[in-house]
């Protein structure tokens, strides 16, 4: 399916959301293997309106996209925050193809303490149930990928959020012991399975969880973050209570609006079955090694 040979003549490919963290990852996959089409989204990128070779950017404005709609035959890939799609989908009906973007929180935080983040999970699953009706009546193949936690060593809200903090203060909370399993996923696997779900009619009308490489816990997790960036390991653990009474001081120094249930979840096992990404995508993470980056990858073409 990555033959450079077989996509000259393949459909043009529609990216919303290209400004994610999975963007630049997936447009400079695309680009290397010959692919074009367009990005859309409400700020150009930096520098110029082209986001990657063969990708010209058009403006659109999800609360008002009127006057659009795509390409007729085109592959839509989706990395919204997935309940921004189905005010979309009437404009996406000449659609070849919609994959999109979800996560496992629709099951994760499901059952959240956090109001906020039950409601995060309804959205999800009212944003999955949304896509799958409409898809069906207008005969369009859709998938949902739904990835774990995802990194990219940069500006992602989870693992580079904990190397901001390690570095400012040289060391970090968790609540106590930081036993939860956790499978981080990088963004340059999102971003692969993206592409090999392209033109696969294996995944046709499902939803497939993508777990990282390897599953670890919590406390694992941050002490790869201390060995990344050649720090002494100081994890301290102390009562998931006592820290989320002082999650305000972890929102300011993260600059991420952390929930208070956060703590508790890192007792929490959040890993799922990566089964059917290996099985209908040859989907293979790459385990954990976290690497921290001043920039995203080069979109220069190949």
């Amino acid at each position: 399916m990555d033959d450079p040979e077989l996509f000259p003549s393949a459909p043009p490919v529609l990216v919303l959301g290209a400004s994610s963290l999975v963007g630049p990852y997936l447009l400079a996959r695309l680009a290397a293997r010959g692919r074009a089409g367009i990005c859309a989204g409400r700020r150009p990128p930096p520098g110029g309106t082209m986001a990657a070779p063969g990708f010209p950017w058009l403006r659109l404005d999800v609360a008002d996209p009127a006057g659009w709609a795509v390409e007729p035959g085109a592959a839509v890939q989706s990395l919204m925050p997935l309940w921004l799609l189905p005010p979309l989908l009437p404009r996406l009906a000449g659609a070849g193809q919609i994959v999109a973007l979800g996560s496992t929180s629709v099951q994760a935080k499901s059952d959240s303490a956090d109001p906020e983040e039950r409601a995060v999970a309804r959205r999800l699953a009212d944003a999955e149930r949304a896509i799958a009706a409409f898809c069906a009546d207008a005969g369009i193949p859709w998938t949902i990928l739904r990835p774990t936690l995802i990194h990219d060593g940069l500006r992602d809200a989870n693992v580079t959020a904990i190397a901001r903090f390690v570095q400012r203060f040289g060391f970090f909370p968790v609540g106590m012991p930081a036993r939860g399993l956790r499978q981080p996923i990088h963004a340059d696997d999102v971003a692969g399975a993206l592409v090999a779900a392209l033109g696969n009619g294996l995944v046709a009308g499902r939803s497939i969880d993508l777990p990282g490489g390897e599953t670890l816990t919590y406390r694992e997790m941050v002490r790869r973050v201390f060995v990344a960036l050649d720090r002494p390991v100081r994890i301290v653990p102390l009562p998931a209570g006592l820290l989320a009474a002082g999650i305000s001081v972890v929102r300011r120094v993260t600059g991420v609006a952390y929930s208070p249930a956060m703590f508790a979840r890192m007792n929490q096992d959040l890993a799922f079955d990566g089964g059917d990404a290996v099985r209908l995508l040859g989907y293979a993470a790459q385990p954990f090694r976290p690497r921290f980056s001043a920039s995203p990858p080069d979109l220069a073409a190949p």
